[in-house]
């Protein structure tokens, strides 16, 4: 489903870049060649630097949403790539989730943060403009603006990617996700369900464990940030495993959610002081060490969540697509995946559709 998706809009995506820098100045087509060629950041720094001024400024956003997209490790060609490599036969969003492990960096979830942003600045009519209403199916419909098609197709391309890469930071055996999945064998490795179960309890206060799972928490500080660690703790045989996640608090509701965390550190954000902590399969080895799951952090120190990114990309990156093809084949295929996740080919996907997806 997911490539029939993403193939059936992927010639207007190359559009958008292609369409970007003609103009025969030095700075533009520089600017462009460097986007083609993978140079994002000699793209950036002259974008926001000595060519900042050779752009109209929906342009300017839109090459430098383009850089930052790039920079992310999700290029057109990277698309195209996971395009051509999709599992026609088999689950085609499991395939995704594979090949966007594959490609992604230590930064990408920041980058593709960026770039979403820089795509909506490029479309943006006034303070009170949001992506949901700009990239709505009447309003494409209704301005007939190939700017705003081409912006809005890629939004929903990097919302779909963020999606899948939201999901590879659960776990370090997405190969065994993919596997469950794809092959309904109920083989969810610990690490993913530690951040389900996790996930779980920071966002249902009614959420009970199964009992052989003991979920702890306290509130704590990194880099003098509030947080609240959660330790999972799962018994088999009489042999543990502990795991380390981090929420966003100790109130358990729907407002909370657990947040994407990249390694370990201690309470002053040292990673190294807490290297070697890890097993093979995700869980710790030395509990008598303080140390923490490490948040990934945006500018300004902004956190990500988990809930938000898995909820809000999902349910934006199919819709924005649908909108923007206006083709009624995809509108289908797109009410068959949510079917796949929710049981409903109209319904938004939620956290609880989510989780139960990933863990079956």
């Amino acid at each position: 489903m997911y490539k029939q998706i993403l193939t059936s809009s992927f010639i207007a995506a190359t559009i958008l870049f292609s369409g970007c820098g003609n103009d025969d100045t030095t700075c533009r087509i520089g600017v462009q060649q460097a986007i083609d060629e993978g140079r994002y950041d000699d793209a950036i720094t002259d974008l926001e630097g000595k060519c900042s001024t050779a752009f109209t400024t929906s342009d300017l956003n839109m090459n430098l949403a383009a850089a930052y997209m790039g920079k992310s490790g999700y290029s057109v060609s990277s698309i195209a790539d996971m395009l051509i490599n999709a599992d026609d036969n088999g689950d085609a969003f499991s395939s995704f989730i594979s090949s966007v492990d594959e490609k992604k960096n230590v930064d990408s979830l920041p980058l593709l943060t960026k770039a979403n942003d820089f795509f909506f600045y490029a479309i943006e009519q006034n303070s009170t403009s949001d992506i949901n209403t700009l990239c709505s199916a009447d309003n494409i419909a209704n301005l007939d603006d190939s700017r705003l098609t081409n912006a809005c197709l890629y939004i929903g391309f990097n919302k779909t990617i963020t999606a899948a890469n939201t999901i590879t930071y659960l776990t370090g055996d997405i190969g065994a996700v993919v596997d469950s999945i794809s092959n309904d064998s109920n083989t969810t490795p610990y690490d993913m369900q530690a951040s389900l179960d996790a996930l779980q309890w920071a966002t249902t206060s009614t959420y009970i464990p199964k009992s052989d799972t003991n979920i702890t928490a306290k509130d704590i500080n990194i880099s003098s940030n509030p947080f609240t660690h959660i330790e999972v703790v799962y018994t088999e045989n009489g042999t543990s495993s502990t795991f380390y996640r981090l929420a966003k608090s100790s109130v358990r509701d729907a407002n909370n959610t657990t947040l994407i965390t990249d390694g370990y550190c201690d309470s002053d954000g040292n990673r190294t002081a807490c290297a070697g902590i890890e097993n093979d399969d995700g869980s710790i080895n030395d509990l008598t060490v303080a140390c923490y799951a490490c948040p990934v952090t945006l500018d300004l120190n902004a956190t990500l969540s988990v809930a938000d990114l898995l909820v809000d990309t999902l349910n934006g990156g199919s819709d924005t697509i649908a909108a923007v093809s206006g083709d009624e084949d995809i509108t289908s295929s797109i009410a068959d995946f949510k079917e796949e996740i929710t049981g409903s080919r109209d319904g938004n996907i939620t956290i609880d559709d989510i989780i139960d997806y990933l863990q079956q």
